[in-house]
């Protein structure tokens, strides 16, 4: 675990570079809310296209293999974002095909990673063992946001695109000093056809695996889209520019460290179910409570506070499913989370345009409300979802 966690810490790095760097370049761009919407939703929408496949290959392959193959594969789409710039030739439609390629990838590396976590640790320390891995995701994410507003603002968009692309580099040359492969690794792998054909048999077979990713889906469209609206806050609303944009993105990030590190401190426990339905409400009311922020003090709290109820469901949506399907199939069950957040572009461009039309404040509080309704109706209508 602990050189999985530093290569971990060096890759989400990057990720929080890259939160940080798309929506600036948007905006910098176009001065378009709806645009900044488009490019995350560009980079959430490989999670859709290609969860399925991304599942049924983790099934196939050696995890640690599929690992390094994306995290490189990352730092050379870092390269050429940085040599773009360089030369004056990124436009909005390179970054958005550039941001796709980068979102791809990302969909089979975080896939390979959750699985291999559980082939290290087994069941019964499942969730866990995300959990920490989380910590040092949402640490290097941290670590990222800062320094990508820092850059930005003093170095400019290039230096940042090779830092983003040397913290990748870093995280592929730790990639390599994973020696085991884990003793819950299975030993019989399927076919790729045969692993997808079996995914959809287990949709009509396993309604708790479809109602995780339900649950999921609905965390991603109207929980986690909020942060589409931190560079358009940043920028309209609170006027803290770049470094500002940095330092409110890291406390996203320090939010969902401690909601991590909360979940993994009450170890294995019963009602998960319950606990999941409730941190949804709460991850709806923190939305609602961000739309009162008038000033950085105000909207750094309501971030960290949104942020510990998002990444507690969203541990708890990653273990759930693992426990959710025999052990040869975990791969699959994390290619159905996979898939469930791929509703994301949906929940990105919705909250992008209600922002541009209404204003981001009415946009936050639209889909706040919306997640504790449909929380609310979920738990209620779910028998086994509350049994868990």
């Amino acid at each position: 675990m602990r050189v999985l966690s530093i290569s971990t810490l060096s890759n989400q790095i990057s990720q929080g570079l890259q939160q940080v760097i798309l929506g600036y370049m948007v905006l910098m761009l176009t001065d378009s809310h709806i645009m900044v919407g488009m490019v995350y939703a560009t980079r959430s929408a490989p999670n859709l296209l290609v969860g399925l496949v991304a599942g049924s290959v983790t099934d196939r392959i050696d995890r640690r293999v599929l690992m390094s193959f994306t995290i490189w594969s990352m730092a050379v789409v870092s390269l050429l974002m940085a040599g773009l710039v360089f030369v004056g030739q990124l436009t909005v439609w390179g970054l958005i095909f550039t941001t796709f390629m980068l979102g791809c990838f990302q969909a089979f590396y975080m896939t390979a990673r959750q699985v291999y976590v559980y082939d290290l640790v087994g069941s019964t320390g499942a969730v866990n063992g995300i959990a920490i891995t989380s910590f040092a995701q949402r640490l290097g994410q941290i670590v990222g946001a800062l320094a990508g507003g820092f850059l930005l603002h003093w170095a400019g968009p290039t230096v940042t695109f090779l830092f983003m692309a040397l913290c990748f580099i870093l995280g592929g040359v730790a990639a390599r000093y994973l020696k085991r492969q884990g003793e819950s690794a299975p030993g019989v792998r399927e076919g790729l056809a045969e692993n997808i054909s079996n995914y959809f048999k287990a949709l009509r077979t396993n309604r708790l695996m479809l109602i995780l990713i339900i649950s999921t889906a609905l965390a991603e469209t109207f929980g986690f889209s909020h942060q589409v609206l931190l560079p358009i806050l940043a920028q309209d609303v609170l006027h803290v520019g770049s470094i500002g944009l940095g330092v409110l993105t890291a406390f996203r990030f320090v939010g969902g460290a401690i909601g991590v590190i909360s979940l993994a401190a009450v170890g294995d426990y019963i009602g998960k179910g319950k606990i999941l339905i409730g941190l949804l409400v709460l991850f709806g009311v923190g939305q609602m409570l961000m739309s009162f922020s008038g000033t950085m003090w105000m909207a750094i709290m309501f971030v960290m506070l949104t942020n510990m109820m998002a990444a507690s469901s969203d541990v708890l949506h990653q273990g759930l499913l693992q426990l959710s399907v025999p052990n040869e199939q975990r791969g699959r069950a994390m290619g159905s989370w996979i898939v469930g957040i791929g509703s994301a572009p949906l929940g990105q461009l919705q909250i992008g345009y209600i922002s541009g039309s209404v204003g981001p404040q009415i946009s936050l509080i639209v889909n706040g409300g919306i997640l504790i309704i449909t929380a609310v109706i979920m738990g209620s209508a779910s028998p086994k979802l509350r049994r868990l």
